[in-house]
């Protein structure tokens, strides 16, 4: 399953940006791309589902368009079951991590401590991970956060979908 929605940027200089960067010990952040919807919020319509990335065309139709400056379209898929191979219209952010609630325990969880703080250290510009490194914290939460739902988790590969007319 491949999931599309509109989104709203979250950015240093935004509202709130100042003590999120100080929760998730990030300070270095500038800007945050997420399926967490606390962070990049959805614009409207939800997140919709699609069996195959050539129904994208027909679920764009109905979702709001994306403004530049202020929204973008996220397209996200489960790293491991759903793979996308490099297209001209995607752009490859990095990989998040979340429990079934889908709120990413790497970017909304507050500061990762012990064996996972280098690999947070590791985030790329927009605050994912790459693949052997959302691997590894894919392991490592449970032992870590003993107990706790945001423990387990899928990798998802995140993408912007650019050159929509």
């Amino acid at each position: 399953m491949f999931w599309l929605s509109t989104r709203k940027f979250f950015r240093a200089g935004d509202a709130g940006w100042a003590s999120y960067v100080d929760f998730i010990g990030l300070p270095q952040l500038e800007e945050v791309r997420t399926i967490d919807g606390m962070l990049n919020e959805v614009v409207s319509d939800g997140n919709v589902g699609m069996a195959s990335l050539e129904e994208m065309p027909e679920v764009l139709s109905f979702l709001q368009k994306a403004v530049a400056g202020e929204s973008y379209y996220l397209l996200f898929a489960d790293a491991e079951r759903f793979p996308v191979a490099e297209r001209p219209d995607l752009i490859f952010l990095g990989y998040d991590l979340s429990d079934e609630t889908w709120t990413s325990s790497l970017l909304n969880c507050g500061v990762w401590e012990n064996e996972l703080a280098p690999i947070a250290q590791r985030v790329n510009k927009f605050g994912l991970l790459s693949l052997e490194d959302a691997r590894l914290a894919q392991g490592l939460l449970p032992q870590i956060w003993n107990g706790d739902p945001h423990a387990f988790v899928t990798v998802w590969a995140l993408f912007e979908l650019v050159s929509v007319s």
